[in-house]
């Protein structure tokens, strides 16, 4: 029977959070206003993008100068997304390793698509049979439209999917869709934080962890 994964991608696969701050700082100093630390921009990422560039504006999006900060952000952040990210040791193993065991490998990110595939690909080539990101038509996470559209594409009920993500908005995703799954504690969030914000829930210590604990769950 086919065993559907999703994987997270800012903070579960690959470390992105330099660039993401680089790209933050950029469109903030064009408008003048101060810049935030890696930190803050670690505090507010899992939301996408434009909930990013709101957290990190004054004011947010009722700031006037919020949709042409968005817009610069993604402009400079579409050229520089590569600069200083990179894989989270042991992935690329762990990947192959499910791959070879017959399990569908896919992403669901709030990243846009046209940046995340080539991302991914450039890193993990010809591991992942879909990468679903942001795009027109596309509700983001924590909505399950993701979940449920790979679902609907490997012809996989959700019993047989599992999601593998690292903050709040992950686990609500999961739960969202219907589908089990487990944070790794190595991401965006700290064990601490996860406690706090996701009391009670599965999580792993690192990547190679993730074969023996899929076969807890799906054995």
């Amino acid at each position: 029977m086919k065993k559907l994964l999703i994987f997270d991608l800012d903070g579960t696969l690959v470390d992105t959070l330099v660039d993401l701050k680089n790209a933050v700082n950029h469109a903030l100093l064009l408008k003048n206003y101060p810049e935030r630390s890696l930190e803050q921009i670690r505090k507010a990422i899992g939301n996408g993008v434009a909930k990013l560039v709101a957290r990190s504006i004054p004011n947010g999006t009722d700031n006037p100068d919020y949709d042409s900060t968005l817009k610069e952000f993604r402009k400079f952040y579409s050229v520089h997304s590569v600069d200083f990210t990179k894989p989270y040791p042991g992935v690329h193993e762990e990947l192959i390793n499910l791959k070879k065991q017959g399990y569908i490998i896919a992403v669901a990110t709030n990243k846009l698509t046209d940046i995340a595939r080539p991302l991914l690909e450039g890193f993990y080539p010809k591991i992942f049979d879909y990468i679903q990101g942001d795009e027109p038509g596309m509700d983001r996470k924590p909505a399950p439209m993701m979940v449920e559209t790979l679902c609907d594409r490997f012809g996989v009920d959700k019993k047989d999917a599992f999601y593998i993500g690292d903050t709040n908005v992950d686990m609500e995703t999961a739960e969202n869709s219907g589908v089990d799954f487990v944070l790794v504690t190595y991401g965006f969030r700290t064990k601490e934080e996860l406690k706090e914000q996701c009391p009670g829930r599965p999580t792993i210590d690192s990547i190679q962890e993730l074969d023996s604990y899929l076969k807890s769950r799906f054995n």
